[in-house]
């Protein structure tokens, strides 16, 4: 009886056996639950933080660039805007203003006047004065076709009427000086309401001396201006609002107002040249050194050009030791009128 008991819990045993490794093949290979160790965990960790460090290096290094390339963008960019404006106010100054007369416009005489030295950091100023916006037109009443030459109101006195083609008008002041198709200079004497002229805006201006011209009707009417251009270091109040003791580039109009047209400039400076050697300036050259915003801290000083001998326009020395990208603007313009 004992052989028979053996027996069968033998074979009871080999079913629970076959049973077990048949639930263990379903379920697949025994998963070792024993986790990581400490010194695993660690690595882990430690390859996690160098990778991430990569990633962060990269994107400050390409944030860096864009931020130095995007300034240097801007620069170039506004300062060669402000040079274009200098150098075609050059080109045009003259216009329309007698020469042989040379009146006084606003205190200045003379188409070119340069100051050396008087603006920040040594740099220098110019006033130009030429005819380089037409206010109005000639206006004529209807079924006249030019202005009779030597035309005088009632009272016997030369005048001029004329339609406004802009917001800006003529003054008996410091918008006075005026030049008819840039041929003729004449100086307002007084302003009134009186015109005949067939256009919505018009005014009658009476003048220093009678037209000599038979004008058509249309023909422009500047206005002969002094402009002046330097640079003015920022208060607070000037400069667009510019932070303290930033220096810009102004653009100062005697018949009008003072503007902004760059910032960040460090230099302006001119020189006449006299190319035929006959007593005559024939060229002004004009320079501008314009500088970064910020300093790139991604730029070594001394791999710079000009870190030993600074920046030379016209004699006027410019450090560049700092890590501030700067931009030199020069041109020899010839002057025409």
């Amino acid at each position: 009886m004992r052989n028979i008991h053996d027996d069968k819990d033998q074979r009871v045993e080999m079913e629970r056996k076959k049973t077990v490794e048949m639930k263990r093949s379903a379920l697949g290979p025994v998963i070792d639950r024993g986790g990581f160790s400490l010194v695993e965990l660690m690595i882990a960790i430690l390859i996690t933080v160098l990778i991430l460090a990569g990633v962060y290096t990269a994107f400050v290094v390409q944030q860096r660039s864009f931020t130095s390339q995007d300034q240097v963008a801007e620069t170039q960019g506004s300062s060669k805007i402000a040079f274009d404006m200098l150098v075609n106010d050059i080109r045009n100054s003259g216009y329309g203003y007698p020469d042989d007369e040379a009146p006084q416009i606003n205190g200045f005489s003379g188409a070119i006047t340069l100051d050396d030295g008087v603006g920040p950091n040594g740099s220098d100023s110019i006033t130009l004065i030429g005819g380089f916006r037409a206010l109005a037109t000639v206006g004529l009443p209807t079924g006249q076709e030019t202005v009779e030459v030597g035309q005088v109101d009632g009272t016997g006195a030369p005048y001029l009427d004329v339609c406004y083609t802009s917001s800006i008008k003529f003054n008996d002041s410091n918008r006075r000086y005026i030049s008819i198709d840039g041929v003729t200079y004449a100086e307002v004497v007084s302003i009134s309401s009186s015109s005949i002229a067939n256009c919505a805006d018009t005014e009658r201006l009476t003048l220093d001396r009678p037209v000599d011209k038979a004008f058509p009707g249309g023909r422009p009417v500047y206005l002969i201006e002094d402009v002046t251009y330097g640079l003015a270091v920022a208060d607070g109040t000037n400069c667009n609002n510019a932070e303290a003791g930033t220096i810009c580039l102004q653009r100062t109009s005697g018949g009008g107002s003072t503007v902004t047209i760059a910032s960040d400039i460090e230099d302006l400076q001119f020189e006449e040249i006299d190319q035929d050697a006959d007593g005559n300036t024939d060229r002004i050259r004009a320079s501008l050194l314009a500088r970064t915003k910020w300093e790139d801290p991604t730029l070594e000083p001394s791999t710079k050009p000009y870190y030993s001998t600074g920046i030379d326009l016209e004699g006027n020395i410019t450090p560049d030791t700092d890590r501030s990208r700067r931009r030199i603007w020069s041109m020899e313009v010839a002057v025409k009128n």
